[in-house]
């Protein structure tokens, strides 16, 4: 069965933010985000920003901020619902009655993915039923930490042990069978796991959601793999796992992706764990599948530079071929990796021999279209009419994929050349099909309409202490691993008092993973984050986000510790002055009353906030 992605986040999924936003407003790149003049309120200089990584904006002049619907009300003068029509015609997405119901199932169902990830998790760390699957993780040198940070499990072989455990925790078997997590016996009706002697792999969305899960059967003696079961079993189609729509990997590499504007795509999951665990942390996989529109949407808030890492047989070479030309269309540059002679077929080999063999691969990789035409040229007799007939016609189709037509003329050269054709007969075959791909996708565009009325704005001044103190908690959101710079050296005191919760909940995350296994991760300020000490909103952590890259973005990693050091050496100036005032009062009350031992005590304590 087949089931839609909730309204509002397949419209987000199919809109970018910045095109949404700059079809209403001219808008510029600065640094990681974006900037306009914002059209709710009357300014000189831009204080409009735009997250293409969260798909949010907020105006440091205003105060407003939101998404893309927050944004299309406000200037459409529209409600909700309206909007919604709006932007689902927009984005050609289907309005569904059930759509509202689908939401709160989608998130039952994450909620039982993430607890049957725990399980199988626990059971390969520390049960005895998982102790061959701890010997294949072992085979595969990934370490425990690894194992335990990305919920690697082995489901047991039994009919039965996933399901009396979900049942356990309040989930009907209604909700299982429709998650993927059982299956119906047609003889008897009764419900069994679905994933038995298997090591099992959360896929995750690009919000950290456990969507899904791969599930490799267990190798038997001397690692052959069962006859009559399949060596990989995917969570089928569901509500919440739509393979076209989920990049495995990416909540964990969209800040490296972003960092350096290029996304590496693997075919294994292995493939990006491994990456991973060696530290090249930009890598993502299509898990087996096609690139798709959706996929690369959502890639191209994050980069748009692709590597493409391929297996090196034929089925890797059309995946490549499949994916590519959807790829150039959306606007990306596109290169190819090849592993050299003796590396393995893939990343997960090539790293086991040595991560730097993977980290010149990359560097190495080439534009796709020079990889293809080396390809071409390895097989094709050129003696052979014929087949120089289907070289060409393959090789001129793949040019003919490059949208700008400055870089189509050089590859027409390039194949001119191979074939000892003129270049004008070339350009002339490239140039039928370029146009006839440009009248099949070919779409209309329409006029921005005028934005709405601006206000005046009049807002409370902050003193120093304010915006030292959301400084800090907005270096700490957007680039976790300085807390490390300020958890130890910085009390919760020392910020506001509006500021103090947050900070307290990222101290206790930190300190959380800091006692565990595992290196800090760029999400720990939110996956770590339980419903109890999540008193940041996902508004409030854009905004803060959002204005970490505004002051910071531009500084290197050190100046950016550099940087926190030093407010937080004036938070705890702000500190100890207020530690001073509230000595001062205590010495008022006991000079009143005349206690010695109290002023005494007061003054002693009054020469410790002087140091």
């Amino acid at each position: 069965m087949t089931f839609a992605p909730a309204p509002t986040d397949e419209i987000k999924a199919r809109l970018d933010i910045v095109q949404l936003i700059s079809e209403y407003l001219p808008v510029k790149k600065a640094g990681t985000r974006f900037v306009a003049s914002c059209p709710f309120h009357h300014e000189k200089t831009p204080s409009f920003s735009i997250s293409p990584d969260n798909q949010f904006w907020y105006c440091f002049g205003c105060g407003e901020g939101g998404d893309i619907f927050d944004f299309v009300e406000r200037m459409e003068g529209l409600d909700f619902p309206e909007t919604l029509k709006l932007l689902a015609r927009k984005a050609g997405v289907q309005l569904r009655d059930e759509d509202m119901k689908a939401t709160g199932e989608r998130q039952r169902l994450h909620e039982m993915n993430e607890l049957a990830a725990r399980l199988w998790n626990e059971v390969l760390m520390r049960q005895k039923a998982g102790e061959k699957a701890r010997e294949y993780t072992g085979r595969r040198q990934l370490q425990d930490a690894t194992v335990e940070d990305w919920k690697i499990g082995f489901a047991p072989d039994s009919w039965d042990f996933t399901l009396n455990f979900l049942r356990q925790h309040g989930f009907r078997d209604d909700e299982i069978l429709k998650g993927g997590l059982a299956l119906k016996s047609e003889r008897t009706g009764n419900l069994f796991d679905r994933f038995r002697n298997r090591v099992m792999f959360p896929i995750r969305d690009a919000n950290g959601n456990v969507a899904g899960f791969t599930g490799r059967v267990m190798p038997g003696p001397g690692g052959k793999d069962p006859e009559g079961e399949p060596k990989y079993m995917n969570t089928p189609q569901t509500l919440a796992y739509d393979k076209s729509r989920i990049i495995f990997g990416l909540d964990r590499a969209r800040q490296e992706i972003r960092r350096q504007n290029l996304a590496v795509i693997v075919e294994g999951n292995m493939d990006v764990i491994a990456s991973h665990q060696a530290g090249v942390t930009n890598v993502v996989a299509s898990s087996g599948t096609a690139l798709t529109e959706e996929h690369l949407r959502l890639l191209k808030r994050f980069a748009d530079r692709l590597v493409l890492a391929f297996d090196v047989d034929v089925a890797g070479e059309n995946a490549a071929r499949r994916g590519v030309g959807l790829a150039m269309a959306a606007g990306f540059v596109v290169r190819v990796l090849t592993l050299p002679p003796g590396a393995g077929k893939d990343a997960d080999d090539a790293i086991r021999k040595d991560v730097e063999i993977w980290k010149r691969a990359i560097a190495e990789a080439v534009p796709y279209l020079e990889w293809f035409i080396g390809k071409v040229r390895s097989r094709t007799d050129m003696n052979d009419p014929e087949a120089k007939r289907r070289a060409s016609d393959d090789l001129l189709a793949e040019v003919a994929k490059v949208p700008q037509p400055v870089e189509r003329t050089h590859w027409a050269g390039e194949v001119a050349e191979l074939f000892h054709t003129p270049l004008s007969l070339i350009l002339d075959a490239v140039e039928k099909l370029a146009n006839r791909h440009a009248r099949e996708s070919g779409k209309a565009v329409t006029a921005a309409p005028a934005g709405p009325e601006r206000r005046p704005v009049v807002k409370r001044p902050r003193n120093r202490h304010e915006v030292v103190s959301e400084y800090v908690l907005a270096l700490l959101v957007r680039w976790p691993a300085l807390l490390a710079s300020a958890v130890d050296n910085l009390p919760p005191t020392a910020l506001t008092e509006e500021h103090q919760p947050l900070y307290t909940a990222l101290v206790l995350a930190y300190n959380k993973q800091r006692s565990g296994a595992g290196d800090l991760g760029p999400d720990l300020t939110f996956a770590d984050l339980s419903p109890g000490e999540a008193v940041m909103s996902t508004e409030r952590r854009n905004v803060l986000q959002l204005l970490a890259e505004k002051e910071f973005d531009m500084l290197l990693d050190e100046a950016r510790r550099e940087t926190l050091v030093r407010l937080v050496g004036e938070l705890k100036d702000f500190d100890r002055l207020r530690e001073r005032r509230i000595l001062i009062d205590e010495m008022a009350g006991a000079e009143r009353r005349g206690d010695d031992e109290a002023i005494r005590r007061i003054q002693e304590q009054q020469k410790e906030t002087l140091v």
